[in-house]
């Protein structure tokens, strides 16, 4: 930012309200919980980077990756702090209701692990994420036969690719995923589409979030006339146009430096939100778009810190028109404790899945209060190499308890959940290698009876 020129006395001021400023930084930050030197890092430290699944996917296949990232610090409209009891969630607060533009009270229930409620109105989706659509070939049937046989799961998460299905501008090619909807259709599977993988001609890096939103809706707008309800491949394959996607994720984790090319930049990623929308919807009004968030903060032009959600508004205010759900991620260790948020304060919940209310309040405080949750990644790794790591029975409890919450507590906001993932990989000392619920020679873990039970328990 440029400075403006002053007269000497305002440019005195100026100097000494500064050096005030300074000295009340340094009491915000005490020694060893140092800031960020730059606004274009991540924040929330749940996750190491991605694997790619070792031996059996080819190599154009580039699954999602992650970055573990260092907490940073939480200011700007903190969310209701929590008591000290445990579990501790979030206090009651209030948001604008954008029907009646009044302030109403909105209450949080405690979570609980305890014996399951009955079913929400709509019944809960429990689903996997396990790249089935990275195999590609004569390969993808026994793989989808492999997955859904052994966890009995009927839908998953798949990556659809841009750089693969529009690999110069305007030229759309379809086989590839034609070739894998055809197959997950004839076994009755629902697919949850992740965009992802800029082409070499729309930017930087596969992972990079483009600089022309237009160019990216106009992909959608293709994908979406394709696969959506109507589509053309579904004219082509009446029989199996119960199997129409539905509901669409865009993008993966933009909120880390690895979601966009080692930058980060919220505004455009809402504009990209809102052009995927515009240009989805209108080929067919009927889709729904998940827009990733996360717990997490960084400076903003003025120097203050501000949270991803409240940075995504900033850009794009009328953004509750332009996403159906949230997709987020809820890796972590801790099962049953929610911090206070201290203004000044590195964010206290990384590595605890109770967050999930303090993101929600974030939603509510910009009256988006009915918009459903997806975890579309979670699970827990029984690697053997650092403190991410947990035992097979660890793994097994840690996923009961989140179905608990999942099913009580969060029964009212929480709509789908994709676990994370189906098989190990080779390296048990790699946390990536280890999420699987079955290991690296097929056998299960016990975190896959506790998976199966969930997928008979709901119509997923």
């Amino acid at each position: 930012m440029s400075r403006r020129r002053a007269p000497i006395l305002l440019a005195v001021l100026t100097v000494v309200l500064a050096l005030l400023c300074a000295g009340s930084a340094s009491a915000a930050h005490p020694a060893g919980k140092t800031t960020r030197r730059s606004p274009v890092h991540s924040a929330v430290k749940h996750k190491p980077a991605k694997r790619k699944p070792a031996k059996r996917k080819p190599a154009k296949r580039k699954p999602a990756k992650h970055k573990p990232t260092k907490p940073v610090h939480s200011v700007l409209k903190p969310v209701a702090a929590p008591s000290p009891a445990s579990p501790v969630v979030s206090a009651p607060g209030t948001a604008l209701s954008t029907a009646t533009g009044v302030l109403t009270q909105i209450s949080t229930p405690a979570p609980s692990s305890g014996p399951t409620p009955p079913a929400a109105s709509a019944p809960l989706i429990v689903g996997l994420n396990a790249n089935a659509s990275g195999w590609g070939g004569a390969s993808t049937a026994p793989r989808l036969d492999l997955v859904t046989s052994a966890t009995g799961a009927k839908w998953l998460r798949e990556t659809f690719e841009w750089s693969t299905i529009e690999p110069q501008p305007g030229v759309f090619d379809f086989s590839y995923y034609d070739h894998f909807m055809l197959l997950a259709a004839q076994r009755g599977l629902h697919i949850l589409p992740l965009f992802y993988d800029t082409p070499s001609w729309a930017g930087p890096a596969y992972n990079a979030i483009p600089s022309d939103p237009t160019a990216f809706g106009q992909f959608v707008a293709a994908v979406v006339a394709r696969y959506g309800t109507g589509g053309s491949f579904w004219a082509q394959n009446p029989s199996l146009s119960g199997s129409a996607v539905t509901t669409w994720e865009i993008w993966n984790e933009p909120y880390l430096s690895s979601g966009d090319d080692g930058d980060y930049d919220p505004g455009a990623y809402a504009r990209m939100v809102k052009a995927a929308a515009v240009a989805g919807r209108a080929v067919d009004p009927n889709a729904k778009f998940l827009m990733a968030a996360e717990m997490q903060t960084a400076r903003d032009a003025n120097g203050d810190w501000q949270w991803w959600v409240d940075a995504l508004y900033q850009a794009v205010p009328d953004l509750n028109n332009y996403f159906d759900g949230v997709a987020m991620h809820d890796y972590g260790t801790d099962t049953t404790t929610l911090n206070p948020i201290v203004p000044g304060q590195p964010y206290p919940n990384d590595g605890h899945i109770l967050r999930i209310f303090d993101l929600r309040q974030q939603f509510i405080d910009h009256g988006a209060t009915n918009k459903p949750f997806w975890l579309t990644e979670a699970g827990w790794s029984t690697c053997t190499g650092n403190s991410d790591c947990v035992t097979e029975a660890v793994q097994a409890a840690n996923l009961t308890t989140l179905f608990g919450y999942i099913r009580s507590s969060w029964s009212s906001f929480v709509q789908a959940v994709f676990i994370y993932d189906y098989g190990d990989g080779t390296d048990p000392t790699n946390t990536e290698d280890g999420y699987g619920l079955t290991r690296l020679d097929g056998t299960a873990k016990p975190a896959l009876a506790v998976f199966q039970q969930q997928i008979a328990d709901s119509a997923g």
